[in-house]
């Protein structure tokens, strides 16, 4: 046996290669369930793809639930790859199983790179800094971070058949191919331009091959399979080729976005392209997938270079990297010319990477700004909060069920391994067209995600989240809350819930107010009535001095001072009868009942109420940020131990 074919005999590199490789699965695995854990996740596509997978661990074609429609992936992007993680979801079937799988699918394809980069170089050093720079890729990094995805499951299969390749294993290659190709139908694209370049440039029969078999699933895929898997309201969830293509390309504004297009273009290429142009054929493949993705609309938009949409372009630009450097080896006068040009592409996408991605190597991620996504922010980064594990615990009775579930997308991520789930508030359909078709509600009335911009003004996310859906279900005669902890709320269709009501009154003893909250607004009574088993029963006597304007957005929290995740969000001011609908000196009664959190410690418990602005970004934290003058107190709860 050859000692260099043994891996315990490679050289130093190849094992600095794995425990580099080992670093980045760490980072990559930390940070993405980081993400999952904190509730920060902009998009739900990882609960879509975690919906369909344990679907296909039921013996059902990856299904999942959109906008009140049942739907497979097969009628979308037609990722049959699913099916292959399909047992390994049944043997920990979670989300975060799938990010996981994920990170060390990406960082695998380090080892087929090592190799191609070893092969064609002959310099194990210079092998193990191309390999870096894949594991440091901005838009791999990116794409891995960026929920879960079909192409960038792809990625790293596509080195692998690259490699295959490249030691004329055909075979193998082909394999590795197959499986790239079915992660996602339109991975058939920069295929089919790799089997045209390789025809063009000398491998006649690979080449066709590889064209041939490129074209013949790709028309397959979306000329045959997404029509036969669309329901018939497909055009609603783009599963019709021409809601599909619309969906991308209908709304391009080149000359509003082409400056950000060209900046995410250079973000895209400029790590490799030092030493790539010496390799323009490499280009071909890689621009078949990047620049599609360049000129589309949609959804975010696609083309920032932050989604996933550029993942499919990085193995070619690798080989681009790798034949490029190995072209100016040739050329090079210098012995060492071309490794300072490799140097320099490495460190260009270290200083990439550093101010472009939110990882550790970003100075940003150390002291972030609130709301800015960077480092371990609570409002829409890495961060979690002690209230993101009470999620987890609350969610957990839901979790055990499988019954028809809607949530709002924070909480929705932990119910996914059911037949159906939908989320609120709805974006294409009605509350009235949705919510008949489940049997339960779980929304965050305190919402805390938040994407603020530079300004600090809101962007995305916000406590008003839920807020519509809290008000439909309120004014519904057959919903009724069941269960509350800390804004969070679960509704039923059981016949009795935790009472929520709201009445108009015209007087009441006595007339000498409480407090004050603000200039105008007017607590005149409060009362806390002990009912059975740990419930409880609060009525508040507002009043407003003036009429509010349509847009004021105020609601009432009471909380337990000193007892952690007590907080009662006042449901029937903020859902049945709101500030802006308040007449000037009339009287609000506000009554409802609530439980006290399960497992409260014995102790005496101040009862606190306060009036907080909804439409300031920090409005979920319920603190002086949002808070209408001060809190009052309204009583005293006594909690007596078993």
């Amino acid at each position: 046996m050859n000692g260099q074919n043994v891996w315990w005999k490679r050289p130093l590199p190849f094992y600095l290669l794995l425990v580099l490789m080992v670093a980045f699965f760490a980072l990559f695995t930390w940070l993405s369930l980081a993400r999952y854990h904190a509730f920060t996740s902009r998009a739900f596509d990882l609960g879509a793809m975690s919906q369909a997978i344990w679907s296909a661990t039921q013996g059902k074609p990856l299904i999942f639930t959109v906008e009140g429609i049942t739907l497979s992936r097969l009628a979308r992007h037609v990722e049959l790859f699913y099916f292959l993680l399909a047992p390994i979801y049944a043997l920990w079937p979670a989300p975060s199983t799938l990010l996981i799988l994920q990170a060390g699918l990406a960082v695998a394809g380090a080892l087929p790179l090592y190799s191609i980069a070893n092969r064609h170089l002959k310099h194990t050093w210079s092998a193990l800094a191309i390999a870096a720079i894949y594991l440091l890729y901005p838009v791999l990094q990116t794409a891995v971070l960026f929920e879960f995805h079909g192409d960038t499951l792809a990625m790293p299969l596509l080195l692998f058949a690259l490699d295959s390749l490249d030691r004329q294993a055909g075979r193998t290659y082909f394999f590795w191919l197959a499986l790239a190709l079915s992660c996602k139908f339109y991975v058939a694209v920069p295929v089919a331009a790799l089997g045209a370049m390789l025809w063009w440039y000398g491998q006649k029969q690979t080449g066709w091959q590889t064209f041939l078999l490129a074209a013949v699933w790709g028309g397959v895929a979306f000329g045959v399979i997404r029509p036969y898997f669309a329901p018939p309201d497909a055009v609603y969830v783009e599963a019709t080729a021409r809601s599909y293509i619309g969906y991308y390309f209908s709304q391009l504004n080149l000359a509003q976005t082409g400056a950000l297009r060209l900046s995410n273009a250079v973000i895209v290429f400029a790590p490799v392209l030092l030493l790539a142009w010496r390799a323009p054929r490499w280009l071909l493949p890689a621009t078949a997938v990047i620049l599609p993705v360049l000129l589309s609309s949609g959804p975010g938009p696609s083309f920032d270079f932050q989604y996933h949409h550029y993942a499919l372009g990085v193995p070619f630009l690798m080989m681009g990297l790798i034949e490029g450097t190995a072209t100016l080896r040739q050329s090079s006068r210098s012995p060492s010319g071309w490794q300072r040009r490799l140097a320099i592409a490495f460190l260009l996408t270290l200083l990439l990477n550093s101010f472009l991605v939110n990882t550790p190597l970003n100075p940003k991620f150390y002291q972030p700004q609130p709301g800015s996504g960077a480092g371990l922010d609570t409002l829409a980064g890495y961060g979690r909060t002690a209230r993101d594990a009470l999620k987890f615990t609350w969610m957990a009775p839901l979790q055990a069920t499988q019954q028809p579930l809607a949530a709002d997308r924070s909480l929705a991520r932990l119910a996914t391994n059911r037949d159906i789930l939908y989320l609120v508030p709805p974006e294409n359909k009605s509350h009235e067209e949705l919510l008949p078709k489940v049997e339960t509600v779980a929304v965050d009335a305190l919402y805390d995600f938040a994407l603020l911009d530079h300004n600090q003004n809101l962007v995305e996310g916000g406590v008003q989240t839920a807020f519509p859906t809290i008000r439909w279900l309120l004014n519904q005669p057959n919903w009724h809350l069941v269960r509350a902890q800390d804004g969070l709320l679960e509704f039923g269709r059981q016949n009795v819930g935790l009472t929520q009501e709201v009445t108009i009154q015209t007087a009441i003893t006595p007339a000498e107010p409480m407090a004050h909250f603000g200039a105008e607004l007017v607590l005149l009574n409060s009362e806390i009535t002990p009912l059975d088993k740990g419930l409880y029963q609060m009525d508040f006597f507002w009043q407003a001095e003036r009429p509010f304007p349509p847009n004021t957005s105020y609601f009432a929290v009471t909380r337990l001072d000193g007892l952690a995740n007590s907080r009662i969000i006042h449901l029937p001011t903020l859902g049945i009868l709101p500030i802006s609908a308040w007449a000037a000196n009339t009287i609000v009664h506000e009554s409802f009942v609530f439980a006290l959190p399960e497992n409260a410690p014995a102790g005496s418990y101040v009862v606190k109420t306060g009036w907080y602005n909804a439409n300031l970004p920090w409005a979920a934290a319920t603190d002086g940020r949002s808070r209408l003058g001060e809190e009052v107190i309204v009583g005293t709860i006594t909690v007596i131990g078993d």
